[in-house]
């Protein structure tokens, strides 16, 4: 009993250390559907060791350059004629290629509709697809590509991976001997924390081989600019001008209507007023007449002629 006592305590002091080394793995991202083979990881003869303080093992040694595991992206903005016919072309190019379209976003419409595209393609055939969706620019505006090299922290999960799998087994081992009760719990809670950590080390893993299996590429698409106008902004334009007219006669004849409306709608009101004011005023003007004496009577027009004996002409 006693040296099973003494091997949970080492036990449980391994996984003390276990934990402390293992604390530093990234959080897993979210799994992401197998399209292609991982590279392979075995060790190359002559490849330089890892250096100290990696956590791997003094003889776990780097693969060669073609089977680094490299993470690129790269990101195009580009001016193309029709925005919608660059957009199917760039996910039928990444289907082609065995790739498949992560997201597209859309602006606007018709001749101002943008969109931006990403699309993921093996990592094989990733210059090829960057060359195809550059060659469907009319202009590039803006190119950006990086690549993460991950193959030293694969190698060191690799090897915390083993550590912590050979734990496990003595520590299962250790589990099926335990005859208390206490003890069998002990090493129970101490397993499970292990095999936490071991499948969290097991999904960044993948995260990395899937990532460096599948490049992504980003394309904003914009329209191409129309030609600048021929006709200066300050010139004499007589469209401006006819438009502005028009606009001014719908807002005078848009005016009459809004008063008719308001009028007819408060007919009841001014309507009295104004009869009552016109019936004041015929009032006024029929008292304040006077009569007027008739034009003295002209005399006959026999009165008028000269008398007899006077010649035409004399005073």
């Amino acid at each position: 009993m006693a040296s099973i006592k003494s091997l949970i305590v080492v036990i449980v002091s391994a996984m003390v250390l276990v934990s402390c080394g293992t604390a530093a793995v990234p959080a897993v991202s979210p799994a992401q559907p197998e399209f292609m083979a991982a590279p392979t990881m075995a060790p190359a003869a002559g490849a330089p060791a890892l250096e100290r303080g990696s956590g791997a093992a003094p003889d776990q040694q780097l693969p060669p350059a073609s089977e680094r595991l490299v993470i690129k992206n790269a990101s195009v903005t580009l001016e193309v004629v029709n925005v919608a016919e660059a957009e199917a072309s760039i996910r039928q190019k990444a289907e082609q290629l065995g790739g498949f379209v992560v997201s597209v976003q859309t602006y606007g419409s018709g001749d101002l509709m943008q969109s931006t595209v990403v699309v993921r393609v093996p990592a094989a055939r990733f210059e090829e697809a960057l060359s195809g969706v550059e060659g469907l620019a009319k202009k590039v505006l803006s190119r950006s590509v990086s690549g993460d090299d991950v193959t030293e922290e694969y190698v060191d999960l690799e090897s915390r991976l083993r550590n912590l799998e050979a734990t496990r087994d003595r520590m299962l081992d250790l589990l099926a001997r335990a005859e208390k009760v206490e003890d069998a719990l002990r090493v129970n809670e101490a397993l499970t924390d292990v095999q936490g950590q071991i499948e969290r080390i097991k999904g960044r893993m993948q995260y990395l081989k899937q990532s460096a299996a599948m490049s992504t590429i980003t394309a904003e698409l914009r329209p191409v600019p129309p030609p600048p106008s021929i006709i200066e902004e300050d010139a004499w334009q007589p469209g401006r001008v006819a438009r502005e007219a028009l606009r001014g006669l719908l807002e005078f004849g848009q005016g009459l209507v809004n008063l008719g409306i308001v009028l007819a709608i408060w007919t009841p009101i001014w309507l009295p007023i104004v009869l009552f004011v016109r019936w004041s005023w015929r009032k006024v003007m029929r008292s304040g007449k006077t009569p007027q004496t008739p034009p003295p009577a002209m005399p006959p027009a026999a009165s008028m002629a000269p008398p007899e004996g006077t010649k035409e002409g004399q005073v």
